[in-house]
């Protein structure tokens, strides 16, 4: 072929292709368009799920990715490109797809073929396509996968089901509790209540998970002759386990009160009789101490009670002695006497130093100021006397709060039993003759 001939092919094909390309950009909707078309504004896709800061739990995967579909001023139908990164600028990829075409009702879903590792955080982003213009990625959203944490229930072990327990201080015992996940330090939290249904709480105690099984030996006496019913959970710093099953056991019966020792004073000094008063967190023997003292003056005040007794002051007067943990000495302790449901109850709470005048608080809050902890003062615990009934006062030397024995008490002596009617909170005033 001569040289004109190849000019006027070369000239032929030139022709067609610009014909070609002409016919390209005429045809927006033509499957090889050239890109972009001018005057195309496509918008960000709207990420819906996982949403900013979103936790997924690793047993919940593989994760699924949905957008809120992007519009397009363009004629061209949108399909959708997803990334995965475990960095916020996408430099390191472990998911990468694009094609997607939009779903139905305005939203977009893609579940991932494959479970991501736990224990990171991951990002993710999304935009719109339509093979010849391309929309910007919407602001990138990170979320974590983790293991959770579980915590089964603990095994109660002791006091067994329907037990009769020595002593007022049984020692609970249970089975640790089974876990998995990144558990932390486990503690075990035990409830102990006077009904199955745990409606009266007489006590919570917490303590740390010992090795197999934990041990928890009771800080308080739990009162005579009674059933009480407790279950026990298991919880980490984050997560709480369910309450174990729970399991009802007795106290022993109140031993035989010991015999009085010698007493200056007879018993019927007393204006009720002490030996047959159930005596709570104060020493149990109290009532055969020798009532060396007799009280002359009570005053029930709005600043709380102020009590005059033989032994108070003077030569003769009762020692002071310095409890553990005190910066300072006490003389002794006040105690009061309820009458509940036709039997009496004794304790001995309020701490007196000498020249201390009151203390106590007004008489319509005995009930939150003296015996607030079922624990160590049930049945007494809130007990409101009304006005009118009648409440026992007495003074034991030393410090008699929390005391199930005489060390407390430099000498082993109390006063007498005073009986009073309880006034409102404008006070009372009372004096007995000395003996």
């Amino acid at each position: 072929m001569n040289r004109r001939l190849l000019s006027a092919a070369g000239a032929v094909i030139a022709t067609l292709l610009t014909a070609c390309e002409a016919s390209k950009s005429s045809n927006p909707l033509s499957a090889s368009v050239a890109g972009p078309i001018p005057g195309v504004n496509i918008s960000a896709p709207k990420m819906l799920e996982p949403g900013a800061n979103a936790r997924i739990a690793v047993d919940k995967q593989p994760v699924t990715l949905l957008i809120e579909n992007a519009s397009t001023t363009g004629v061209r139908p949108l399909s959708y490109a997803f990334d995965v990164a475990i960095d916020a600028i996408f430099n390191n990829k472990v998911f990468s797809r694009d094609g997607i075409a939009a779903g139905d009702g305005g939203r977009t879903s893609l579940r991932l073929p494959d479970s991501l590792a736990p224990g990171r955080t991951y990002f993710w982003r999304a935009r719109a396509e339509d093979g010849a213009n391309s929309g910007p990625y919407a602001a990138a959203a990170g979320f974590e996968v983790f293991t959770p944490i579980v915590i089964e229930s603990p095994t109660p072990v002791s006091p067994a089901p329907n037990a009769t327990v020595d002593g007022l201080r049984p020692k609970f015992i249970v089975t640790n509790a089974r876990r998995s996940g990144p558990v932390g330090s486990i503690a075990y939290l035990i409830e102990v209540t006077d009904s199955d249904t745990f409606s009266n709480k007489i006590a919570t105690w917490s303590t740390g998970e010992q090795t197999n099984q934990t041990v928890l030996e009771l800080p308080a006496d739990l009162a005579y002759s009674k059933v009480y019913y407790w279950h026990v959970r298991a919880y980490d710093p984050t997560t709480i386990g369910p309450w174990s099953l729970t399991s009802a056991f007795a106290t022993a019966s109140a031993p035989a009160a010991p015999a009085p020792g010698p007493v200056p004073f007879p018993a019927p000094n007393d204006t009720i009789d002490l030996s047959q008063a159930t005596i709570l967190n104060s020493p149990r023997d109290l009532a055969s101490w020798p009532a060396t003292a007799t009280i002359t003056r009570l005053d029930l005040r709005a600043s709380g009670v102020h009590v005059e007794f033989s032994k108070k002051d003077g030569a003769g007067r009762w020692p002071d002695i310095t409890p553990v943990g005190w910066d300072g000495p006490l003389q002794y302790t006040l105690g009061m006497a309820l009458n509940i449901n036709g039997r009496w109850y004794a304790s001995t709470p309020i701490e007196f130093w000498h020249g201390l005048d009151a203390s106590g608080g007004p008489p319509s809050q005995y009930a939150q100021n003296w015996f607030y902890d079922p624990a160590r003062w049930a049945p007494m615990t809130y007990h409101q006397p009304s006005v009118g009934e009648m409440i026992g006062f007495l003074v034991c030397a030393g410090d008699c709060r929390n005391r199930s024995d005489s060390s407390g008490s430099p000498v082993r002596e109390r006063s007498n039993v005073v009986l009073v009617p309880m006034p409102g909170d404008g006070g009372a005033s009372y004096a007995f003759a000395s003996r």
